[in-house]
């Protein structure tokens, strides 16, 4: 398991069992004991697993600290940075919970049972397995309607009024290495964009692109003057598609937001943010126009309504907020360089158009900003 070249990283029975066992779960030495890869081919800092124990199951994610996981390969210290950043998210919302913070405001983060920081060896995090709600119907590449994006920014809501009403605020680490490698990443990608009549290769877009790439710490932890009357809270900071999981249900055939994972780059900064995120890379160019100042002011007033729990002082100014989400559709733009590049299948276009649904959001939030 600790090669130094290619690792295909595997739970560790007795590990396992152990932390469950501390975290209250009844389990039996003659429980049966399983496990198999979960998303084969997809995560670059972590491998994940479902682990059956009895008839009970969990979700397991692995990290290797050295950032060589099957043989892909990441920046030195990425990997351990994000997954003990994931790791300290979910100690810091059991911690709320356990000091009588309300539950819906944590609703969609998934239950954990616990975990091992990547502290010279992988590290582990144990946690509630979804796989059997979640549906993989809900197609991103299309747009997600109206009141998916809604349920998301209602979510978005939640561990954010959470964070400002928390005594107990959650610390985060360094995020150097993050930033670097996000930088790294968007250079990259921004260079591997096709080129296209209006993307052309030495073009302004592209040129706008990269300097958003070089703003990266700005635009996720950072308010512009006019915005400094924004709280800086809790944030996801990589809220696209990938990293949501949806069921469908009776009350919400087209599909309802089932939990938010990979909480690997979590940071307390710009409020509008994930807002910005949930907007401009799940919803079509079209219905993004059409809703886009309905969903700022549903977030907005639902901020309000939690202020009086909030620790500190803030201001939500109806303005200050849309003019701040406008803002922050630079880090939409760059989210969906990142998803073309890396998921060009979603990206397709229709026969006789020259971009694919991707781009057309893309394109369009280039053109407005």
């Amino acid at each position: 398991n600790r090669m130094s070249q290619s690792v295909v990283l595997t739970p560790e029975k007795e590990e396992v069992l152990d932390l469950l066992r501390k975290h209250g779960e009844n389990i039996c030495d003659e429980d049966s004991f399983s496990f198999e890869r979960l998303g084969e081919g997809r995560g670059f800092c972590s491998l994940l697993y479902k682990v059956s124990i009895g008839r009970k199951s969990y979700a397991v994610k692995i990290t290797n600290p050295s950032g060589n996981i099957t043989g892909t390969e990441g920046s030195v210290g990425l990997h351990q940075n994000v997954h003990n950043r994931e790791c300290d998210l979910y100690e810091w919302a059991a911690d709320y919970l356990a000091d009588g913070g309300e539950k819906t405001d944590l609703d969609k983060l998934a239950r954990t049972f616990g975990g091992r920081k990547c502290e010279g060896r992988e590290g582990v995090l144990i946690m509630e397995d979804l796989s059997g709600k979640m549906t993989s119907d809900v197609d991103f590449t299309q747009g997600y309607s109206f009141d998916v994006v809604k349920g998301i920014i209602r979510s978005i809501v939640g561990y954010q009024s959470a964070h400002l009403s928390a005594e107990k605020k959650f610390a985060v680490s360094d995020k150097t290495v993050v930033h670097e490698a996000v930088k790294s990443m968007g250079i990259h990608c921004v260079g591997a964009l096709p080129e296209k009549q209006w993307l052309p290769k030495d073009g302004d877009k592209r040129s706008a692109l990269l300097s958003f790439v070089s703003i990266v710490e700005k635009l996720q932890d950072e308010y512009p003057d006019f915005a400094k009357s924004l709280p800086l809270t809790l944030t996801h900071c990589d809220l696209w598609p990938n990293n949501m999981l949806f069921e469908k249900t009776k009350d919400h055939p087209d599909g309802e937001l089932l939990a938010i994972v990979d909480w690997q780059c979590a940071s307390i900064g710009n409020a509008l943010l994930d807002v910005s995120s949930a907007i401009g890379v799940c919803l079509s160019p079209e219905n993004r126009r059409e809703h886009e100042e309905e969903l700022v002011e549903f977030y907005r007033t639902e901020m309000e309504k939690r202020k009086n729990r909030f620790t500190g002082n803030t201001e939500f100014d109806k303005d200050t907020v849309f003019k701040m989400y406008r803002e922050s559709l630079k880090w939409a733009a760059l989210q969906l360089v990142f998803t073309a590049v890396f998921n060009p299948s979603a990206d397709q276009p229709e026969e006789g158009e020259e971009d694919g649904p991707l781009s057309r959001r893309l394109k369009a939030i280039m053109e407005e900003i």
